[in-house]
């Protein structure tokens, strides 16, 4: 292994070599850093009694922005023996995006959103998280599955209810059509004892929502292609 540190950045890269002699003395960096902070006017229109507008200014700042850092990585050069004190790190930052204000976003958008890049913009209204760490990662995945969870235990209940009510408005009028006929309604009751125990079965399975981020928990058997620029737009899968 060929290491390599950029001047810009200060980060830190390998590159595996047969044979060191063969190493390119520079490669481009492949280390990101935050971008300068960038804030954006925003105009208010307030209406006054009188019916005219009073005009309001102000200055936001926006989400910290990461970057490709693009500078040049220069080869170190080390001697036998020759050690350096390097980070320890188990793997780059896994970036996942939540939303600062969820009550606000439209129907069937996910307050947790996990970019195909690390060092994609934040998307505005979401606030950046950086996982850094096997444990860091454990206590999001745990707190992201419950609130996922919860949508689909509350989705569920609103498609139970409105079957529900469909069924018994149905049974009503069936009853209405058979109630002289004692053989049609002993029909009816099996038949709708097995559709009770359908129904049972289908609302009353536990519900978990696997919210998880491939790169840690899939293997390349089982990982979902994607398709970039960096790719010439040909699915391949993330490594």
């Amino acid at each position: 292994m060929i290491s390599y540190r950029c001047p810009d950045c200060g980060s830190d890269d390998e590159c595996f070599k047969h044979v060191a002699a063969d190493a390119p003395d520079t490669m481009p960096c492949r280390g990101v850093r935050i971008a300068e902070a960038q804030t954006e006017r925003i105009e208010r229109r307030v209406p006054q009694p009188d019916g005219t507008e009073l005009i309001e200014y102000e200055e936001v700042c926006l989400a910290p922005v990461m970057e490709v850092c693009g500078g040049t990585a220069r080869k170190r050069e080390s001697f036998p023996g020759e050690l350096w004190n390097r980070p320890a790190r188990g793997f780059e930052p896994l970036v996942v995006f939540e939303a600062a204000n969820p009550e606000s976003l439209p129907p069937g958008r996910s307050k947790y959103y996990i970019p195909g890049r690390n060092y994609e913009p934040t998307e505005p209204g979401y606030r950046r998280i950086e996982l850094t760490s096997m444990a860091e990662y454990n206590r999001w995945v745990k707190a992201a599955n419950t609130y996922e969870t919860d949508r689909m235990k509350d989705h569920r209940s609103m498609h139970e209810y409105y079957w529900n009510a469909r069924r018994t408005a149905m049974r009503d009028h069936v009853n209405a059509r058979i109630r002289h006929n004692s053989v049609l309604q002993s029909i009816a009751r099996l038949v709708r004892a097995r559709s009770d125990a359908k129904t049972l079965k289908r609302y009353g399975k536990p519900l978990d929502a696997h919210f998880h981020a491939q790169l840690l928990e899939f293997t390349q058997g089982n990982m979902q292609d994607y398709c970039d620029k960096d790719t010439g737009w040909k699915a391949t899968r993330a490594r």
